[in-house]
């Protein structure tokens, strides 16, 4: 989430708009050099537009599960405040120790 968003998508269906100003007043015919141009516009602004969807989606997907993981959280923390809960802690057990040392406490 830390990405910053980009603006590619929207500049270049701006300046493709651009591209095409001239073809909007009279007719004109493509040529096949500058269909191939088109098509490579197109192409990669249908690519930023799937990753635009993608991290859209992702940021979607993993705040619903978010909220559904929090929701899970409070219902269980209410049930355990209940009185009568028969919803424990599990005991403190101390832990041996190791200093990492040859020799040292295990």
């Amino acid at each position: 989430m830390g990405e910053r968003m980009s603006l590619a998508l929207s500049d270049g269906l701006t300046e493709l708009d651009g591209l095409l100003a001239d073809y909007k007043h009279e007719p004109r015919i493509l040529d096949p050099q500058d269909a191939r141009i088109l098509g490579e516009c197109i192409r990669e602004l249908r690519s930023k537009a799937r990753d635009l969807e993608n991290r859209l989606s992702r940021d979607l997907w993993n705040g619903a599960a978010r909220a559904e993981r929090d929701a899970d959280a409070e219902r269980i923390a209410e049930a355990a405040c209940q009185p009568g809960s028969n919803v424990r802690l599990f005991p403190v057990i101390p832990r041996p120790f190791s200093d990492g040392r040859p020799g040292g406490a295990a």
